[in-house]
């Protein structure tokens, strides 16, 4: 058997970190000093391509990324965005209480192999039961992983 934390335990870690994360995120935010160069890139451009297909035939993202400056983006991201984070995450514990279980109830019915000293050996007897495992939780719970989009919603309606 997989040995994790009870249910109690990770919603109790989960909402010890509500204190704690809104400075985590404002700091995190100002030292970031490359954001619209990142997000302006030809990589960045073409994963969205990927998922958003009506909006990247017009470039709104491209040209929306370019049109804000570093400080303007830290500024609104550390004062706007470092105010709410504390508050969405006391407002949704529940929700993702109630959201992790299925997941973390497949990771806690995993029998493992021993480890070994071959990590290739050691991928194939302990890493991929649980991905297995958390694959087959979600397809079970919100269908067959081809339909889905990263954040697992329906890509076609």
């Amino acid at each position: 058997m997989v040995k994790i934390k009870s249910s109690g335990q990770i919603d109790a870690n989960y909402k010890a970190a509500i204190g704690r994360v809104p400075g985590a995120y404002k700091a995190g935010v100002m030292a970031t000093s490359d954001w619209q160069e990142k997000a302006s890139s030809n990589e960045a451009e073409e994963l969205w391509k990927a998922k958003i297909a009506e909006a990247a035939a017009a470039n709104r993202r491209q040209k929306a990324v370019s049109a804000v400056s570093n400080s303007e983006w830290q500024g609104k991201a550390s004062n706007v965005g470092a105010a709410r984070i504390g508050a969405g995450m006391s407002a949704n514990a529940d929700k993702r209480t109630r959201n992790f279980e299925p997941y973390r109830n497949a990771i806690e019915g995993v029998s493992l192999g021993p480890r070994t000293a071959d990590p290739m050996a050691n991928v194939d007897a302990r890493v991929k039961p649980i991905v297995s495992a958390l694959v087959e939780t979600k397809k079970a719970i919100k269908g067959w992983a081809e339909n889905l989009n990263y954040y697992g919603k329906r890509k076609y309606s």
